[in-house]
């Protein structure tokens, strides 16, 4: 049920789907409203939270909160896609309901689209804050036109790309076929490779969000990580097939298997290699490969001290 009121039709649609995150929602919510560009409407997709969180919302008299609700809970993907749907401006942008945009992020996008009218998509940067007082970390993408390299670093994993970094017309959202609702991982992948076969897709290093980073997140990510590999390779055949964008694939095996071995995660290593032989599709990576394995199992044990 739409529960906000529309005004006109706004220059930005920001989607944000929401799973019980009552305690982060606001800091989100916020982080919106407080746009240099005021002219956008936000897109609150509730997926059947149980915590409150419609109170967080409804408690915010903003009209240019659009609140849904649905239950059960369907995933963030489907949750995304009624947003998707449910948007009015030409432009949508991204945010999950645990990270914040800087004032900036409305202004900059647009901008973008006014002065690149070829261009579909668009991935930015962002600055990861972690939990535990450790140093903030910018991940900054290249400012960079050219749809054939943006496609390439999608692959080869040399662009950053977290769904929230993602703004798009929407025409070419609904024409690529929306976020695959199957997908518990790698959307934002699978996503920006369909946008890219058709739509000319862009990068810029101006860093317009916060990421916080919540280290328990990575167990839940290294559990289902094999599974998202094969649906990426199900979808995208060429990440198999062409040597340039198999570089991305092994390098996401060897970080995969680092990490694992420097949490002393043994019986999960076990586990992924027998998967990936008996599918047998992707061989594990050369002998020189692991350098940088070795290095990445190094950085994590000093890190988790």
């Amino acid at each position: 049920m739409d529960e906000g009121i529309a005004l006109g039709t706004p220059k930005l649609s920001v989607v944000l789907p929401t799973y019980n995150r009552a305690g982060t929602l606001a800091r989100a919510i916020g982080s919106v409203l407080r746009q240099s560009e005021p002219d956008l409407e936000l897109i609150v997709i509730d997926d059947g939270s149980t915590d409150g969180s419609d109170r967080v919302v409804n408690g915010i008299g903003d009209a240019r909160i659009r609140y849904f609700r649905h239950s059960p809970n369907r995933g963030g993907n489907y949750a995304r896609n009624r947003g998707i749907e449910a948007a009015i401006a030409p432009i949508v942008s991204f945010l999950d309901s645990d990270d914040e945009y800087l004032p900036e992020k409305a202004a900059t996008v647009l901008d973008f689209f006014d002065r690149n009218p070829t261009i579909d998509a668009v991935l930015d940067s962002h600055v990861l804050i972690y939990e535990g007082g450790k140093p903030p970390r910018e991940r900054r993408n290249p400012s960079d036109l050219d749809p054939a390299n943006f496609r390439r670093g999608v692959f080869r994993g040399t662009l950053s790309k977290p769904t929230p970094s993602i703004s798009a017309r929407r025409a070419a959202l609904v024409k690529s076929g929306l976020f695959d609702e199957k997908l518990r991982r790698r959307q934002d992948m699978d996503l920006l490779l369909r946008l890219s076969r058709e739509h000319a897709c862009a990068s810029i290093s101006d860093v317009l969000w916060r990421k916080h980073w919540v280290e328990g997140a990575i167990s839940a990510e290294r559990e289902s990580f094999v599974a998202s590999l094969l649906a990426i390779c199900d979808r995208h055949p060429e990440y198999l097939s062409d040597g340039d964008y198999r570089v991305g694939l092994e390098r996401d095996v060897v970080r995969h298997f680092a990490e694992l071995a420097a949490d002393g995660k043994w019986r999960t290593i076990a586990r992924d290699i027998g998967v990936l032989r008996r599918d047998g599709r992707v061989k594990l990576p050369a002998l020189r490969s692991w350098r940088r394995g070795v290095r990445i199992f190094g950085r994590r044990l000093i890190g988790s001290r």
